[in-house]
């Protein structure tokens, strides 16, 4: 799996890149089949009345589908943080939804073979 990191009006340290790789390994274990992930920061020109001025998106590719998360925090690392625990909610849900999709229609194959007529057998 490739970890390309992005930003905008930042620039990206080795200690955030280091932090980024160590949090994108979690998704590697929920799923073996992502070929790549982007890491896009982005700083927000603060404001008086934006507190949440640090924003990070991840872009997930899976074959099938991608996965698209965006938080915003106050900190980078806790915008990564809560980046990385969405994306390993919908990681899950998709690989669980998968398997129902799955048991569903094997259920179905066996319930076919089961309706068989029994002279045939």
């Amino acid at each position: 799996m490739t970890v390309i990191v992005e930003s905008k009006r930042m620039k990206v340290t080795s200690a955030l890149r280091s932090f980024i790789e160590k949090q994108t390994r979690k998704l590697v274990k929920l799923n073996k089949n992502a070929t790549q992930v982007r890491v896009h920061l982005e700083t927000v020109e603060k404001k008086s009345n934006d507190p949440l001025s640090n924003m990070v998106t991840f872009l997930i590719e899976i074959p099938g589908k991608n996965i698209v998360i965006t938080k915003r925090a106050v900190n980078m690392y806790d915008a990564i943080v809560d980046a990385t625990s969405g994306a390993v909610r919908q990681l899950r849900k998709h690989y669980e939804r998968k398997q129902t999709v799955y048991r569903k229609h094997k259920v179905e194959a066996d319930a076919d073979l089961v309706d068989a007529d029994p002279a045939v057998m």
